[in-house]
């Protein structure tokens, strides 16, 4: 029996100087998603669906210089202000179209002004999808950290 092929897996953790109940918003609720969930400023996200629960669906549309990149997925697990799980899946004309991974966003307090988020991109096929991934990560996260001290949300 043939082994199964090898995946690539990217991991990220960052502190948040901002409220647990905060950071977890910015990631549930498609108009804070909208601002942030991009890998610079030069690229825009339009939110074209986003239902939150599990099985439900969001389809997101990436814009920038080079083209338009939609990218869909299935929320698999909700744990509120603990841990998201869903799926990743880039079409053309995106270079890693139809290619399936999984993502898992933990959230941990640390303090009540100090938020852990370790988030895991997994099920790579190959390990340049998988670094290229990983820097869009770090990037994607700086612009979570520029919106939460920029944006004010209520009942923090």
């Amino acid at each position: 029996m043939k082994p199964p092929p090898p995946t690539y897996e990217a991991v990220i953790k960052r502190t948040f100087p901002h409220p647990l109940s905060r950071v977890y918003r910015a990631w549930t609720q498609p108009e804070h998603v909208a601002a942030w969930l991009k890998p610079g400023e030069e690229v825009s996200l339009t939110v074209v669906s986003f239902d939150l629960r599990v099985g439900g669906e969001y389809h997101f549309r990436y814009e920038h210089g080079v083209g338009i990149f939609p990218v869909r997925g299935k929320f698999l697990t909700l744990e509120p202000e603990r841990l998201i799980i869903f799926t990743w899946r880039p079409y053309a004309p995106h270079p890693d179209a139809d290619k399936d991974t999984m993502v898992s966003v933990w959230f941990r307090s640390l303090q009540p002004d100090s938020t852990e988020v370790e988030l895991r991109h997994t099920l790579f096929p190959d390990e340049p999808m998988c670094q290229c991934h990983e820097k869009n990560w770090w990037g994607t996260l700086e612009q979570l950290s520029r919106y939460l001290a920029g944006h004010t949300q209520q009942s923090d």
